[in-house]
């Protein structure tokens, strides 16, 4: 059992909270946020700290941290903070729902897996992997580093999504495809063709956009 220190302040961390208080061994102490978001000093009735005062109030030796569990900036805002917080001497919990069916080789620390995902045998799932409900993994795939899937996502066997990848919800990407890093998936889409990096395939029936998804990263998503 460990004490966990989630990432956030808003709904997707108040659902985080939720998910571990019913299924995991985990205790949540207390909640962090940049201190330009910090509105209060409490989120659902527990400390919320400025993250660049972490270690004041929660030293690294006393916690673990889960987070941030947001796409922003297309994943990088979720692998600066990991990647700030290992240097600060912070180690990360993961959450794997139970009603999930996952014969994973590997998940990657940080990583927040949620219920009714088929998770195959052999599959790689990396570090700070979001996945949300209702998605299946086929055998031998890959997902990068950072990568954010949202629901009803099927891939297949073999393929292999670069880091900080966004998959939108009720994708289909065919086996045994290379999906360039940072790419951006629209809802709907059906991938038939390997991807270079930074793609963007807007939805159903598109082509890949002739922008680069380095364009997204200006949008106000969360």
């Amino acid at each position: 059992m460990a004490d966990i220190v989630i990432f956030g302040a808003g709904e997707v961390a108040q659902v985080a909270k939720a998910y571990l208080d019913l299924y995991a061994r985990d205790r949540v102490v207390g909640f962090t946020v940049d201190a330009a978001y910090r509105g209060s000093d409490t989120f659902l009735s527990l400390p919320l700290v400025d993250w660049e005062r972490l270690d004041e109030r929660f030293p690294p030796e006393n916690v673990r941290l889960l987070g941030p569990l947001s796409y922003a900036r297309m994943n990088d805002l979720r692998a600066e903070r990991y990647l700030e917080g290992k240097r600060r001497g912070y180690e990360f919990a993961s959450f794997v729902h139970p009603g999930s069916h996952v014969h994973a080789a590997r998940i990657g620390e940080n990583s927040f897996i949620l219920e009714n995902n088929v998770i195959q045998p052999f599959v790689d799932i990396g570090v700070g992997a979001l996945v949300w409900s209702g998605n299946h993994i086929g055998h031998h795939a890959s997902v990068g580093d950072f990568c954010f899937l949202a629901s009803h996502i099927a891939i297949g066997g073999g393929t292999s999504l670069g880091e900080r990848c966004f998959v939108a919800g009720q994708v289909g990407i065919e086996s045994r495809l290379t999906i360039g890093r940072a790419s951006f998936i629209g809802s709907g889409a059906i991938v038939k063709q390997d991807l270079a990096d930074e793609s963007v395939v807007p939805g159903p029936h598109d082509r890949p956009a002739r922008y680069s998804s380095a364009r997204l990263k200006r949008l106000k998503f969360r």
